[in-house]
């Protein structure tokens, strides 16, 4: 990252601030991106207060204000993130567009989940079939959790098995699911949704082969695949250090966050514009 100084000797903090100023200030382009980002989501905190202590009506509300919630908390760790950002006061503006691609990564993941549960037009029966199939996932992922760690509980494995099989069961009899093919692949538990991501994406308004590109990108610093540190040096990347890739993929980051956000925002006011305020419980104690 920063050329050491002298052996024996951690650098001190003026050290690495004093190393860390290097390189001109970010493009206009860079700059624009961030801006919109932040305008962006101070909205959207907004808008999620403005409808906070509304009743879930449906169980599509409670998800989008999950999930809405979870966009948003990862748009502000990007915002930190971002040089330059009046989000946060750093030492130095360290450039990590790799680390920005993770959480883009996820946004995407819980854009396309949104769409899918709460915005995507389905019969009672569709969606039913989505939110029992979401919870057979779930529950096979913790049984998978739990029986991966030593000593595992075996009561706490096999009631997640019981509960699993009670969803299966739930989707059996289901009409919607009885219409489907793979039926068997989808009752293992492997799959959280109907159709693939760049499907779910799709009809959320991302094409698919800008999806599979940016995928592709983000996924490759996800885990760490040769991708994500092959070339560094030609490059000029992966060392904290400004340069026109780090800046153009950052910029790239910053730029699709507000997209998402901003088409989940016009969702989240079709859905809970209107609805009516929890009513509170009166105190059964005397006055």
């Amino acid at each position: 990252m920063l050329r050491a100084i002298g052996l024996g000797r951690r650098m001190t903090h003026s050290e690495i601030f004093r190393a860390g100023k290097i390189g001109a200030e970010p493009s206009t382009d860079y700059q624009r991106a961030l801006t919109v980002l932040d305008n962006v989501v101070r909205e959207c905190i907004t808008v999620s207060k403005q409808y906070g202590g509304l009743q879930a009506v449906t169980q599509k509300h409670f998800y989008a204000s999950v999930l809405f919630t979870a966009m948003l908390s990862r748009s502000v760790s990007l915002l930190m993130l971002a040089p330059y950002s009046p989000w946060a006061s750093k030492m130095i503006e360290h450039w990590d567009y790799a680390s920005a691609a993770v959480i883009l990564r996820t946004m995407m993941e819980l854009r396309a989940a949104f769409h899918y549960l709460c915005v995507d037009e389905c019969t009672d029966e569709e969606w039913d079939c989505r939110w029992n199939l979401l919870n057979l996932h779930d529950c096979n992922s913790r049984i998978r959790l739990f029986e991966a760690r030593e000593p595992n509980d075996p009561n706490q494995v096999a009631g997640l098995q019981a509960q699993a099989e009670e969803i299966r069961n739930r989707l059996r009899a289901n009409p919607y699911f009885q219409t489907l093919r793979h039926q068997t692949r989808l009752l293992n538990g492997q799959a959280a949704y109907l159709f693939p991501i760049e499907e779910m994406m799709e009809r959320a308004g991302q094409d698919k082969p800008t999806y599979r590109f940016l995928n592709i990108l983000f996924s490759s610093h996800v885990h760490g695949l040769p991708m994500s540190y092959y070339r560094m040096g030609m490059q000029e990347r992966g060392r904290g250090l400004p340069s026109p890739v780090e800046e153009g993929y950052t910029t790239i980051c910053l730029s699709l966050a507000s997209v998402l956000l901003t088409a989940t925002r016009d969702e989240v006011h079709e859905l809970f514009r209107g609805l009516p305020p929890v009513q509170k419980q009166a105190s059964s104690k005397p006055a």
